[in-house]
C-alpha cells in the first residue's frame, strides 16, 4: 500500500498530537503541587498535616513546597 507524504504527515501528526494530549491528561497533576480538590480546615497545630494535604511536595522539615509555576521552594501559608 502506498501512502502519500501528505497522508503520512497527517497520520504521524495525529499520532503525536494524541500522545501529547494523552500525556497531558494523564499527568496533568504531575508537577501541580497545589491540590484544589482538598478542603482544609486546620488549626496551627495541624499546619504540617494541612500543608502536606494541600501541597504534594511539602517538606515538614523546611515548611516549604515546590511551586509548579516557577519551580522554586515557597513557604506554606494557609
Amino acid at each position: 500500500m502506498f501512502v502519500t507524504p501528505f497522508v503520512a504527515a497527517l497520520l504521524i501528526g495525529s499520532f503525536w498530537t494524541g500522545v501529547g494530549a494523552t500525556a497531558v491528561v494523564n499527568n496533568s497533576d504531575l508537577f501541580d503541587h497545589h491540590r484544589s480538590d482538598v478542603v482544609i480546615t486546620a488549626s496551627t497545630t495541624d499546619r504540617d498535616e494541612a500543608c502536606a494535604a494541600k501541597y504534594r511536595s511539602y517538606r515538614a522539615d523546611t515548611g516549604q513546597y515546590l511551586s509548579s509555576r516557577d519551580y522554586k521552594w515557597h513557604d506554606c501559608t494557609l
